[in-house]
């Protein structure tokens, strides 16, 4: 890796979340250091979504603390999400605009380096989108659309990227594509947090997984417990379906 820094990237404390009467999320922690990659997993409707958001700065906590590289995201939101991305399962982008024109705006307001235009060209041939670049966003299909999100999240260069159910709408070689991105830049410090429900992908990239249930961490997977399974999905996804209860 090329960062050496020990400062977590993301740390969260004592987050909770209600809605009415129903308890999502209650008294989750969890804390990133640069080049980690935590996976989420848990049943639909188990929080996943919602700790993703609130990790992100979309969704208000009713409790508790997330800070990105030390930043208070709720008291300096503008300047924490500055240094994140996150990734929607349904990205909102502009439907007139063009995945070029998508990045011409980051460039702008998050000051990419000047080679930008040239990876943007190499993250759209990797998922297959270099046909893609100039036409408008609702021209595509959802899985096209989903891998022009994730091409501004790798061209963004952010510290710290979330990814929500990331495999969503991707062939099989974009997914390969997905997975070498991610560990390419694993291995050069960013920090990623993926919701998934799919353990094969999850053991091809994670040095953490979590299971989200009853509103807790319900379960936790550190690099050696994930390492027990050697890349065996089928055990993998017995455990986590233990860990759901």
């Amino acid at each position: 890796m090329t960062q050496t820094s020990t400062a977590a990237v993301l740390h969260a404390a004592g987050l909770a979340k209600r809605y009415g009467d129903k308890v999502v999320l209650s008294r989750v922690d969890l804390s990133l250091q640069p080049g980690e990659i935590l996976v989420l997993l848990g049943e639909n409707g188990a929080g996943k979504t919602t700790l993703m958001r609130l990790l992100a700065g979309e969704l208000p906590a009713d409790a508790g603390e997330v800070t990105v590289l030390g930043v208070d995201l709720n008291r300096r939101a503008e300047q924490a999400r500055a240094q994140l991305v996150y990734v929607a399962q349904h990205p909102p982008l502009a439907p007139l605009c063009s995945l070029r024109e998508h990045a011409q705006a980051m460039a702008g307001f998050r000051g990419l380096a000047p080679q930008w235009p040239a990876e943007l060209v190499d993250l759209a041939a990797a998922f297959r989108l270099d046909r893609a670049l100039d036409l408008p966003i609702r021209s595509l299909s959802g899985g096209m659309a989903h891998k022009a999100a994730l091409c501004l999240a790798f061209l963004s260069r952010a510290p710290l990227i979330l990814l929500d159910e990331p495999h969503t709408g991707l062939d099989v070689r974009s997914a390969l594509a997905l997975r070498d991105l991610i560990c390419a830049r694993r291995d050069q410090g960013t920090a990623f947090v993926l919701a998934s429900h799919m353990a094969e992908a999850t053991l091809a990239v994670a040095t953490r997984a979590a299971v989200v249930a009853g509103g807790v961490l319900a379960r936790q997977f550190e690099p050696a417990d994930l390492a027990e399974f050697s890349g065996d999905a089928r055990r993998f996804e017995q455990a986590v379906l233990q860990a759901m209860g």
